[in-house]
């Protein structure tokens, strides 16, 4: 079966913790096609690359592979809501509609005498 692979070290992870499509080894897909069990059982040890045409078009990954990628990638969208979430809650307790209410009916005077002080205070911290 001819699969190629990156013999002297093993690929270094990238975000999700899988490797560079450049660094998986390699079948072709008429090798894919003909030896899939075999093929299969290598994919079950890591991400494989599959090439069409000399260029890797495709990767195979186990369910179980799949499955990581996707939590990896629900994770960071998770957090955020989560922030946003805490932000919301914050943002609806009556101190901040008092300031909110007190924002939208201030002259622009008030505004700028406002920014003005915010700057100062900026300044000093």
């Amino acid at each position: 079966m001819k699969i190629r692979a990156m013999a002297h070290t093993a690929p270094a992870p990238h975000a999700f913790g899988f490797s560079s499509v450049a660094d998986m080894s390699e079948v072709s897909a008429s090798v894919l096609k003909n030896k899939f069990s075999e093929v299969a059982r290598l994919a079950s040890n890591g991400p494989l690359a599959v090439s069409r045409h000399n260029r890797r078009e495709f990767v195979i990954l186990t369910a179980g592979q799949y499955e990581e990628l996707q939590q990896s990638r629900r994770a960071p969208l998770e957090s955020l809501t989560a922030e946003f979430d805490q932000m919301v809650t914050r943002m609806n307790t009556p101190k901040a509609k008092r300031a909110t209410a007190a924002l939208f009916s201030a002259s622009p005077k008030a505004l700028g005498k406002a920014a003005v002080n915010a700057r100062r205070a900026a300044a000093h911290a």
